[in-house]
C-alpha cells in the first residue's frame, strides 16, 4: 500500500490488540479515549484527528439481532466544504469509522476481533449538514459472518431539546474481516 509502511501497520495491530482485554461497550469506550489521546499529539497528522475529538458515545445496545451504537458529533469548522457544511468526504470518513465501532460488541478472537477492512461504503447524502449542528449517528450490525459483513449508519440532526431531529444521510457498509485463523486444539 503507498505511503504505509510496516511499523505503521504494526502500529495499527498494536493499538487493537490493546483493547482486547476489554468487551463490549468497554472496547468502544476506550478505543475513543486512547484515540483521543494519540490524536491530541500535535506530531500525529493521521486522518481521524480532527474527528475523533468531536465524537461521543450517546447510547448503545449489544442484544441481537442488530447491536448498535449511537454517537454525538458536532461539526466544526475544519470538517466543513465550500458552502460551511459538513464535506461528503468528511461525512463518509465519519460513517466509516462509527458504523465499525459496533463490530467491538460482538467481537471476540477470531470474530472480527480487528474490525476489518472496507469493501463497500455507499453514502446517501439527503440534507446539507451546516457547521455548528450537533448530529446523532445511529450505526448498527445487520450481519456478521465468518467472513463478511453488513452494517448501516444513519445521521440525524439533534433538536434543541436534545430528540432526533430530520435525516441527512445514511450509509451501507460492507466489510471483510482481517483476523488471523484461530489455532486449532
Amino acid at each position: 500500500m503507498p505511503g504505509t509502511s510496516k511499523s505503521n501497520v504494526s502500529q495499527g495491530r498494536r493499538f487493537l490488540e490493546s483493547l482486547m482485554q476489554y468487551e463490549g461497550i468497554k472496547k468502544v469506550e476506550a478505543f475513543l479515549e486512547i484515540a483521543s489521546k494519540a490524536y491530541k499529539d500535535s506530531k500525529n497528522q493521521e486522518w481521524m484527528t480532527s474527528i475523533i475529538p468531536y465524537l461521543s458515545i450517546v447510547s448503545h445496545s449489544s442484544s441481537p439481532p442488530h447491536p448498535s451504537i449511537t454517537f454525538r458529533f458536532d461539526v466544526q469548522p475544519i470538517h466543513s466544504n465550500g458552502l460551511n457544511n459538513l464535506h461528503g468526504g468528511c461525512t463518509s470518513t465519519i460513517f466509516d469509522a462509527c458504523t465499525t465501532l459496533p463490530l467491538h460488541l460482538i467481537s471476540k478472537p477470531g470474530f472480527w476481533q480487528y474490525t476489518g477492512v472496507s469493501r463497500t461504503l455507499n453514502v446517501t447524502y439527503i440534507r446539507p449538514i451546516p457547521v455548528g449542528t450537533s448530529i446523532y449517528i445511529k450505526c448498527e450490525v445487520l450481519h456478521a459472518g465468518r467472513s463478511l459483513c453488513a452494517l448501516r449508519g444513519e445521521m440525524r440532526a439533534v433538536t434543541e431539546d436534545g430528540q432526533e431531529g430530520p435525516l441527512l444521510a445514511v450509509c451501507e457498509h460492507g466489510k471483510v474481516t482481517t483476523d488471523p485463523p484461530l489455532e486449532k486444539l
